[in-house]
């Protein structure tokens, strides 16, 4: 049976954005011409159709295909799974109650975010994801009724947030001071969730770590763009006379700057610098460590030994 009356349309990315477009657009209800390769009013589809001679009735579904459903709804649903998956404390709980506060909750949401400029970024990333991959999969459905292949886009090339708006280097001079604030300041915020007894132990473990800290210690630290020192990774060779291995004794991000994925690129920077000097190991056995970073490291190549994470820097390139 020939197929001479379906009107079949390549998915561009001027298509993509087009149709996107339209199912934001409450105030109207769309439709997708795959005659002019663009979205029009369902209206105004309907009067052309309307217009046309008879022998071109019952050709809507050929030539003219309803947009994705998209309303507040989905909108709040999209919101609350962004929200949900915050690793950031303090933007999450601001917008959790947002979200929870019954008026406004749209333009609440976006005026709490900007004021995190990086998070805002995030969201509008995460979104227009989100929203390609349902005219993704619309597509696909037609593609089904044609009798064709399902396809996938190529995913396009997007600034990484963390590298557009921080700037990683060795500390310098005056940056020593503020690294120890936040190292201070980490450590304080995860030592006061413990108890008594474990607080002495686990205060007195992590200065052991960082008591031979000095001679041969290398620190990077991440500032944002307006030139705030917001996390820091120390490293050193251990022992200290040691070529083969490194060590960090520790890494922190603070909680306004979490969720971005800084933590990540301070590790990934610090193992670049210590392969480059020719050792071999990169070691992590921290007790202020946040335990769901381990999973984070696993990611990144590091092999678990007992409670020590350890990265062979020579296999990096593997993963």
């Amino acid at each position: 049976m020939l197929k001479s009356n379906i009107m079949e349309f390549e998915l561009t990315p001027e298509i993509v954005d087009d149709v996107v477009f339209a199912m934001e657009d409450q105030s109207n209800l769309s439709v997708f011409d795959a005659v002019e390769l663009k979205c029009r009013s369902a209206e105004e589809a309907e009067t052309e159709l309307e217009a046309q001679a008879a022998g071109a009735a019952g050709t809507r579904g050929e030539r003219f295909y309803p947009v994705p459903e998209w309303d507040s709804v989905s909108g709040f649903r999209l919101m609350e799974r962004f929200v949900s998956l915050l690793k950031n404390p303090v933007a999450r709980e601001e917008l959790r109650g947002a979200l929870s506060s019954g008026h406004g909750v749209f333009r609440s949401f976006k005026n709490i975010l900007k004021t995190y400029p990086e998070l805002e970024r995030k969201w509008y990333r995460d979104k227009d994801a989100h929203m390609r991959r349902i005219v993704l999969d619309w597509y696909n459905e037609l593609r089904d009724s044609w009798g064709l292949e399902r396809i996938t886009l190529e995913s396009e090339e997007t600034s990484d947030i963390v590298e557009s708006d921080f700037s990683f280097h060795p500390a310098r001079e005056d940056d020593l001071s503020a690294a120890e604030a936040l190292a201070e300041a980490l450590t304080r915020e995860v030592l006061e969730s413990l108890p008594g007894g474990l607080f002495d132990a686990v205060a007195d473990l992590q200065g052991r770590l960082q008591e031979d800290e000095g001679e041969g210690e290398t620190v990077l630290v991440a500032e944002s763009a307006d030139g705030e020192l917001s996390g820091m990774a120390s490293s050193r060779p251990v022992p200290r006379d040691n070529l083969l291995a490194a060590h960090i004794s520790f890494i922190g991000v603070y909680p306004e700057f979490r969720g971005l994925g800084i933590a990540k690129e301070l590790v990934s920077r610090t193992a670049e610098l210590w392969a480059s000097r020719g050792f071999r190991w990169l070691l992590v056995a921290l007790p202020v460590l946040p335990p769901e970073f381990s999973a984070s490291l696993a990611r990144m190549g590091f092999v678990q030994r007992g409670h020590l994470s350890v990265l062979d820097l020579e296999s990096r390139g593997s993963h």
